[in-house]
């Protein structure tokens, strides 16, 4: 397997954060003054799962940690709570993608949505246990919907960007010279 250098590295994870951020940002906009009919998917969650699953090197946990502990600022969650459950999930999807190069893409997304459905069931049990306040399951559904969905357009989206940028094929004379 060939690895990038750490500088591109680096850079596609302040690219991570910065796209994170920015979607974070712009769910916090007005965009109408009534409320929405239903919840919006969760598209940090879809990106950070889409990275994960295409390059699990470079999504470390203190960054997905990083990138939840301001979504959860900016959205006024509970701090903490779905930024540890997003990270278990993330580290479960990164131990089912170890010595796997390509895994067929139904496959993928059967794994992803099970996986956001029960992130989202532990988000919802979790605030109800701790009594605090829980938005009604029809919504909570819809945005699990939402967020399967939009998994294969992040895929696709960011698919060119987290390619492995060498990529090395050895012609026979330049193995022959090698020996």
């Amino acid at each position: 397997m060939t690895q990038d250098p750490p500088l591109r590295v680096f850079r596609l994870q302040l690219t991570y954060l910065a796209i994170v951020a920015l979607v974070v940002l712009l769910q916090t906009l007005p965009l109408q003054s009534l409320p929405y009919p239903f919840a919006p998917a969760d598209v940090p969650l879809a990106i950070t799962f889409a990275w994960i699953m295409r390059r699990p090197d470079v999504m470390s946990p203190i960054l997905i940690t990083l990138a939840f502990l301001f979504a959860d600022a900016i959205l006024q969650r509970p701090p903490g709570l779905w930024t540890l459950i997003v990270l278990c999930a993330s580290i479960f999807l990164r131990m089912r993608t170890r010595g796997r190069k390509e895994i067929l893409f139904l496959y993928e997304w059967f794994i992803v949505s099970w996986v956001i459905g029960v992130s989202f069931l532990v988000h919802y049990f979790a605030l109800m246990f701790s009594f605090m306040p829980v938005p009604d399951v029809q919504q909570y559904v819809v945005q699990v919907m939402l967020s399967v969905l939009i998994y294969p357009i992040c895929k696709w989206l960011f698919r060119p960007m987290l390619s492995f940028a060498l990529t090395q094929t050895l012609h026979p004379s330049a193995s022959r010279a090698a020996k």
